[in-house]
């Protein structure tokens, strides 16, 4: 599952139906195993999925959160989700260029004819 936030309120579809009305999504870092605690409400389900709003905090959109989370639905549906916030965060690095020739690692290439 890929969820692309950009508001505070984002839908998803889920593989389940025996999703309860409202519950907690949670979202849990392979890196800091920090669970974060999201809301949702169930807003339509059929005989094969169900579709949910989950509601994000306003800063988390800001904040750097890409990449790949361990996510739970009231222990009914597991699995992998991977975040994508805009703008996506700073990583506070400096691009460098040496200002050589090679600074691409350009090779010439030289035939030599078989004999």
């Amino acid at each position: 599952m890929t969820i692309t936030v950009n508001s505070t309120l984002e839908t998803v579809s889920v593989n389940s139906i025996d999703i309860p009305e409202t519950g907690d999504f949670i979202l849990t870092s392979g890196y800091s195993k920090e669970p974060v605690v999201l809301p949702f409400t169930r807003i339509s389900q059929n005989a094969r999925y169900s579709t949910i709003d989950i509601e994000f905090p306003a800063e988390f959109k800001d904040e750097h959160k890409n990449g790949v989370y361990y996510y739970n639905i009231a222990d009914l549906e597991k699995g992998y989700a991977k975040i994508i916030t805009e703008p996506g965060g700073r990583m506070n690095t400096v691009s460098y260029g040496s200002g050589t020739v090679t600074e691409n690692r350009e090779s010439k290439v030289y035939h030599r004819p078989q004999y």
